[in-house]
């Protein structure tokens, strides 16, 4: 028993390590996306969306080519979707979209991991779990509202960017069906991680899931809204 409770210890430190590192080495990546002219962040964006193609076409993973298809042309609108935001919204929208993406990530794990309980989708996700789910809705609706509150001084143009509630709420959710809409897509083609980019977190497109579907929601809610 004690065995187990310090093997889940070391395991849970090791994972915590790994997630911290590889924050650290996205955290540039977030910055230069924040501070670059909106040619040169195109550009990031495309080579980014280069990084992705090579990963959902691994030449490890043979056949699934129609749904390795479907899930590059979804990873198209979400990446058009968050060039969409930096054009009518500035460096402030891709700062809030990150934070949902991000935030109900961490929150989903570390909540997930200390409370545990139900599971949220097994066939899916078998880690993920239903007080992961709202501790990623808790942080996210923390982390905006905090943004909102602190940092936006000005007034209020749009119920859906500047965080009324039920525009945070179709966002958070949304960055929780990114997640699993990958997790299905990796299970689907028998892989556990897109690639080993970010080590605690794989590749680009599985640190980039969440930011793609919140991304895409948030375009069309601004669109037709």
């Amino acid at each position: 028993m004690v065995s187990e409770i310090i093997t889940g210890k070391v395991s849970f430190n090791y994972d915590l390590l790994k997630r911290i590192l590889s924050g650290f080495l996205f955290a540039p990546m977030i910055a230069l996306v924040l501070i670059l002219s909106e040619n040169n962040f195109r550009i990031l964006c495309w080579l980014a969306y280069l990084v992705i193609a090579f990963e959902i076409f691994s030449p490890k993973v043979k056949g699934y080519y129609l749904i390795r298809s479907l899930a590059l042309l979804f990873c198209f609108f979400g990446m058009k979707s968050f060039i969409y935001c930096r054009q009518f919204f500035g460096s402030m929208g891709c700062i809030l979209l990150i934070c949902v993406s991000s935030f109900t990530d961490m929150g989903g794990y570390f909540f997930g991991r200390m409370l545990k309980g139900p599971k949220l989708c097994p066939k899916i996700s078998p880690n993920k779990t239903w007080s992961g789910f709202f501790g990623g809705v808790l942080l996210a609706n923390l982390c905006v509202f905090f943004i909102r509150d602190f940092f936006y001084a000005g007034p209020i143009s749009s119920s859906v960017f500047y965080l009324r509630f039920w525009g945070v709420e179709l966002l958070v959710l949304s960055a929780v069906g990114g997640d699993l809409l990958e997790s299905m897509f990796k299970r689907y083609i028998g892989v556990k991680d897109m690639s080993k980019l970010f080590p605690g977190h794989g590749g680009l497109l599985d640190r980039l899931d969440s930011l793609l579907m919140v991304s895409i929601v948030f375009t069309l809610i601004d669109i037709f809204l």
